[in-house]
């Protein structure tokens, strides 16, 4: 019998976003891919199953329950697999356990590195703590997923990890398409339709959000007073809040930006259907997936000139420089026609058609398989 342990406590999370996202839509999409008769799959969590997760056959969920509020990745579930090994132990997440017996091999997902290769944009103890969460997970892993080339590079330049280590698992959209009126949203945010730009991610400096406000407000100057265009930040503040909020001042165009917080999958498919482009001009990414999301709601989209985003975006939105204002500015100014919005709506949907789920849970399985056959 061959038993693949996966580390679930992400499918506990609230409001999911990010890597708890991720891990939802593969293990569910996972489960489509019947088991071998001498396969089982068992689910590991802090907390009983979520109602919302349903098993098919061959899966299982056990709780492990922790005393702390931290620690149960490298504390219960390092007991758990020294105590009960499973043959593989995947971590959809790069927080490998401390301790496990020496015939479970260890697959694990590095989203991104961006942290290493961007220092300056993260906060020094966040830096810290990924710095070692990764290089326990390459020390250990015996096979390492990555959502796309770009990261896998880093992690073959920085890391020095071989390339046949390396699985690349291409991500897709995760976000269902409202058919909700938005009409109330709009009014309660004070937006027109169409008239505004949208940006969904975390506000922080990893996501180049104080640019993009200065960016917004330099376009703004030009297009003159009365002009309605808006820009809608959507999403919780992170690291550098501080810089942002000075941003809107120094740049005096609060009143026309809305900061509505983290908002629903129905409010953000409504925006994204509602806006004149989407921008997401992010310093570094792992892969991208809100820029799959947007051209599957029909935004147009503005995005960094970085690596992960051509090889995501190919020629389906408008690339710009992440550390220049003014290229962003003038980016944005041109989805302002309508002719230009209308090939970058089409090359987006057409674009976000390659990316289904079903590619990175079969690669995980493929990749699962293989380290389990490793230790045979």
């Amino acid at each position: 019998m061959t038993t693949y342990g996966i580390d679930a406590h992400l499918l506990l999370r609230e409001n999911a976003t990010g890597v708890p996202r991720y891990a939802w839509f593969l293990l569910r999409e996972m489960m489509k891919t019947p088991l071998a008769d001498d396969e089982r799959v068992v689910l590991y969590g802090h907390l009983p199953k979520p109602k919302e997760l349903s098993l098919v056959q061959g899966w299982s969920w056990k709780t492990l329950s922790w005393p702390i509020p931290r620690g149960w990745t490298h504390g219960r579930l390092s007991i758990e697999m020294m105590m009960n090994p499973s043959n593989v132990l995947f971590v959809p997440g790069h927080e490998v356990p401390m301790f496990f017996q020496k015939q479970t091999s260890v697959v694990t997902t590095l989203h991104d590195v961006a942290f290493a290769m961007n220092a300056q944009v993260y906060d020094p103890t966040s830096r810290q703590r990924q710095e070692l969460a990764v290089q326990n997970a390459i020390r250990r892993a015996t096979r390492i997923l990555t959502p796309s080339n770009a990261t896998k590079a880093d992690l073959e330049s920085h890391y020095h990890v071989a390339s046949d280590r390396i699985v690349v698992t291409p991500l897709a959209p995760t976000m269902p398409r409202s058919t909700a009126d938005a009409l109330e949203l709009l009014r309660k945010l004070q937006i027109g339709k169409g008239q505004f730009i949208l940006s969904i991610s975390r506000l922080e400096k990893k996501k180049n959000t104080a640019l993009l406000i200065r960016a917004f407000a330099q376009l703004k100057r030009k297009l003159g007073a009365g002009n309605p265009l808006t820009l809608v930040l959507a999403g919780s503040f992170g690291y550098g809040e501080q810089e942002i909020r000075q941003a809107i001042v120094e740049e005096r165009i609060a009143d026309s930006i809305r900061l509505p917080g983290y908002v629903s999958d129905d409010d953000a498919s409504l925006l994204l259907q509602s806006s004149m482009c989407f921008a997401f001009p992010s310093v570094a990414e792992g892969f991208g997936i809100p820029v799959l999301e947007a051209m599957e709601h029909s935004a147009p989209v503005v995005a960094s000139n970085i690596a992960v985003m051509r090889e995501v975006c190919g020629d389906a939105a408008m690339l710009v420089s992440p550390n220049d204002i003014s290229a962003l500015a003038v980016g944005i100014e041109h989805m302002m026609d309508v002719a230009t919005r209308e090939e970058y709506r089409e090359r987006g949907l057409a674009r976000v058609q390659s990316f289904s789920w079903n590619v990175p849970a079969q690669r995980t399985w493929a990749a699962l398989r293989e380290a389990a056959n490793i230790r045979r």
